[in-house]
């Protein structure tokens, strides 16, 4: 399994909320300089709540056939089912599905 950089998975997080899955081909667009903190709280959290995770293993969770912009469609339709099925991850009023609480965690356990 191939290492995702912080920086390409949110893009890939971007992409699922607002830009569509073209930008999973071009994470470099969206994303320079630093993670933003919040990103990465909300990350911290899900761990808190879910441990003993890895990278390898929510990677391999999330993307198993690598990360492109097919990925982000599966991740979408993921998402969807998440919430119609009450898997949801609560952080400070927020309410996120438990898919893109694990794609802030892996953002967390990525390298920079």
């Amino acid at each position: 399994m191939t290492k995702i950089a912080r920086r390409d998975l949110l893009a890939a997080l971007a992409a699922l909320g607002v830009a569509g899955p073209a930008l999973a081909a071009e994470p470099n667009r969206l994303w320079s300089g630093a993670i933003p903190p919040g990103a990465l709280r909300i990350g911290q959290a899900w761990l808190a709540q879910h441990p003993g995770h890895t990278a390898a293993a929510l990677a391999g969770r999330l993307a198993p056939d690598g990360w492109s912009a097919a990925t982000v469609e599966k991740l979408r339709l993921r998402v969807a089912t998440d919430f119609r099925q009450g898997r949801v991850f609560q952080y400070r009023g927020w309410r996120l599905s438990d898919t893109e609480g694990a794609l802030f965690a892996l953002t967390v356990l990525s390298p920079a």
